[in-house]
């Protein structure tokens, strides 16, 4: 079998590949544009990989399974890149433009998440004719902010905040009225906030680990006892969700994909612990009111993730189980340029 990746050099998209690689025999090829957020280190840095880089293969010990191919998706998928890819089985489509401050501040190339998606399926449709299996990766964004204690199905209806998950919604209308009109293999997923190894330092989590190293103040968005809350998941357990659904996934079907919600002090303080053994005092926190910094943001997200349980997935690893673990090794000497340390 092969699978089509967009996105691959992502964050997100790296550890869909170790897991693939891991627990498939399948081949799989890459699209990435590269831009700031693809980086071909992800993936060598993985143990996996020997490390070394063979155009256009990266080279496992298992043989060589991974292609890439560089490709901006804004642009229509021609002969000679289709003749690159080669024929596929699976596509799961990860790759977009994901950044909710550069959204407000250039919202016209988050409009491209859509066109890039059309061309992804209009290619699809008529140059891999025997695709068994397409995965649209979305947000939770798309629902917008969730009141106390709701935590919204796939059913739900979509309340986009900012350009960014505006955007996701527009790929989620594209891929749905694919699967209508074409009948085409399609399951999207709704997912969480993502975190891991190798995520790029910007990011909440690599970036208070980085400035507890460093003794420097912690931002914190939301007033004391109002701190912004998100569930949150590894990507190791999306990899897995991933796989799961390209089994056992009802095409034209939503299933959201969540992990445990934790408010960003809870998360701080736990990275605070491991880090420095105590948590964090009100003096060591860059407390930030939420509204008026962050408009276009949302101060609580929250999903309902039963429909995937009931098809029989589960969870490998607790949050904190996780979490720790992570934590550990961005900090161990060996990982700490991942954090730009």
């Amino acid at each position: 079998m092969r699978l089509l990746l967009t996105g691959g050099a992502g964050f997100v998209g790296s550890h869909v590949v170790e897991g693939v690689i891991k627990n498939t025999d399948w081949d799989i090829v890459i699209i990435d544009k590269l831009n700031y957020a693809g980086n071909l280190n992800r993936l060598s840095d993985i143990k996996l990989f020997n490390g070394k880089y063979y155009e256009p293969l990266f080279e496992s010990k298992e043989g060589k399974r991974i292609k890439f191919v560089w490709h901006d998706m804004s642009a229509p998928i021609s002969d000679t890149i289709h003749s690159m890819i080669g024929e596929v089985d699976y596509c799961w489509h990860l790759a977009a433009e994901s950044h909710v401050e550069n959204s407000l501040s250039n919202p016209v190339a988050f409009a491209y998440n859509v066109v890039a998606t059309t061309n992804l399926l209009h290619y699809l449709r008529n140059f891999q004719p025997n695709l068994k299996r397409y995965i649209g990766f979305n947000t939770d964004e798309v629902f917008g902010p969730a009141p106390e204690g709701v935590f919204f199905k796939e059913t739900d209806k979509f309340y986009p905040s900012n350009p960014y998950s505006a955007s996701k919604v527009g790929q989620w209308a594209m891929e749905y009225a694919f699967y209508k009109s074409y009948r085409m293999p399609i399951i999207i997923t709704h997912s969480m906030n993502i975190f891991g190894e190798r995520q790029d330092p910007e990011k909440f989590v690599p970036k208070v680990t980085r400035r507890v190293v460093k003794g420097e103040k912690i931002p914190i968005h939301g007033l004391a006892g109002n701190e912004s809350s998100r569930c949150w998941v590894h990507a190791r357990e999306v990899g897995g969700a991933l796989l799961f659904l390209n089994e056992k996934g009802v095409n034209g079907e939503v299933y959201n994909i969540v992990g445990e919600e934790r408010t960003v002090l809870n998360l701080a303080n736990r990275i605070s612990r491991i880090i420095t053994g105590k948590v964090l005092e009100e003096s060591d926190l860059e407390r930030i009111d939420f509204h008026s910094t962050r408009p276009g943001h949302d101060l609580r997200y929250a999903l309902d993730g039963s429909k995937l349980l009931g098809l029989g997935f589960e969870y490998k690893m607790s949050l904190e189980q996780s979490f720790d673990k992570m934590v550990r090794w961005m900090v161990e000497d060996e990982n700490k340029h991942w954090l730009n340390l």
